[in-house]
């Protein structure tokens, strides 16, 4: 099978995940107790109740009287059509209540996977470029003490620590970049770096063990030999063969940075879709939920799927295995 056919098929594979996400999201909500009537009451306990005829009139009105299949299908048969529902906390059409929130997490996103990469991959090659010296034993160390704090934790430390330094909040709320752009970046930076923070320091410690183990290969003792210099023969040869493990790295480590987009949002204040799926669950709005886990699931996939075609690019060998 070439290329071309190993690309479809795992972009068939894909789309039956996608699916099956969606499934396992219609499922799992409609496995938990309540729905979005009775967890609007919860939330206004003070402002009177609703009958139980009340409360089956307005279940009815949100079509959530209807059985399981008839109302996974309605939203499955809008969905394909880009109709991904009406949202049942605020009423307004879910895709007009994402938009706005899209732009926020692709940006922190954005930001995260470039801080990502620059600094594991600078990190792991400066590490193997001075292996044992003071270089590479600080790069592991602070590597290792990333990794044994979670992102959360180092977020609200950082809010607390600069609160007290400078007298200023960095959870100030988000401003467009187009309306203010340093009010911008200075909402979605930290939160980006925080983010940041872990995977890059997986992708420091994978990028120096696979540029390490690159300067046995041939190609690095020819170049040596020819009277390459070291730092030359690491940035030319080895480093371009370590790149295939970090591109997996570096794919895995964004699917995960879009988990930890909702802890990190809920931290800074940011109205992003991390926050939103918070909201969301807790308001039982089941489209809304489903919207979030197909945008979620579609991302991951589209990501994994970028990763197979620069392997291929990176690898020719790979080709042949396709």
């Amino acid at each position: 099978m070439g290329s071309g056919g190993y690309l479809a098929r795992r972009a068939g594979l894909g789309l039956l995940t996608i699916w099956l996400v969606t499934l396992a999201a219609f499922l799992l909500l409609r496995i938990a107790p309540g729905d979005a009537v009775t967890a609007a009451i919860a939330r206004s306990p003070g402002e009177g109740g609703l009958s139980g005829e009340g409360i089956e009139r307005q279940r009815r009105e949100l079509g959530l009287d209807q059985s399981w299949p008839v109302q996974y299908m309605d939203w499955l048969a809008g969905a394909v059509t880009l109709d991904a529902g009406t949202s049942l906390a605020s009423g307004r059409p879910v895709l007009d209540e994402l938009r706005p929130r899209l732009a926020v997490t692709a940006e922190i996103a954005l930001f995260a996977v470039l801080l990502t990469t620059a600094i594991g991959l600078a990190g792991g090659l400066l590490a193997a470029r001075y292996v044992n010296g003071p270089a590479d034993t600080l790069a592991r160390s602070i590597a290792f003490l990333v990794l044994s704090a979670p992102a959360f934790w180092m977020a609200l430390v950082l809010i607390v620590v600069v609160a007290s330094w400078t007298g200023h909040f960095l959870a100030l709320g988000y401003e467009p970049f187009t309306d203010s752009p340093g009010a911008n970046l200075g909402a979605v930076l930290p939160a980006a770096a925080l983010l940041a923070a872990r995977p890059a320091a997986i992708l420091l410690r994978v990028a120096r063990a696979s540029t390490l183990e690159a300067t046995g290969a041939r190609h690095f003792l020819l170049a040596r030999a020819k009277g390459v210099s070291r730092r030359t023969a690491l940035s030319k040869h080895a480093f371009r063969t370590s790149m295939l493990p970090s591109t997996t790295v570096i794919g895995a480590q964004t699917v995960f940075m879009l988990g930890g987009a909702v802890a990190i949002e809920q931290v800074f204040g940011l109205p992003g879709l991390g926050r939103a799926l918070v909201d969301a669950v807790l308001a039982r709005d089941f489209p809304m939920v489903q919207a979030l886990a197909v945008l979620f699931g579609a991302a991951a996939v589209v990501v994994n799927l970028a990763v197979d075609v620069v392997s291929l690019r990176l690898d020719p060998r790979l080709r042949t295995l396709a």
